[in-house]
């Protein structure tokens, strides 16, 4: 259990720096190659901030699933102990 822990969240950090890079790689190509067709530093900025915000939207996932797990498992135990 704990090696899919770590797995997981290896990929999400890693995630999290691909999306990075793609992002600071695209304002550089924009800044360096001002006329391109297509514009080869708006589609990596887009495609930096796409992962990014997918990796933040899959983080707010986890924390309110597991948020809910936690609320429905002490709300049961509490109903137990009454």
């Amino acid at each position: 259990m704990v090696a899919d822990t770590l797995t997981e969240l290896s990929q999400r950090n890693e995630a999290f720096w691909i999306g990075l890079g793609l992002l600071f790689a695209g304002a550089l190509v924009s800044s360096f190659a001002q006329i391109s067709n297509p514009p080869v530093g708006e589609v990596l900025g887009i495609l930096g901030v796409t992962v990014l915000a997918v990796r933040l939207l899959v983080g707010l996932y986890e924390i309110l699933r597991t948020s809910a797990k936690a609320g429905r498992t002490g709300y049961q135990e509490g109903k137990r102990d009454n």
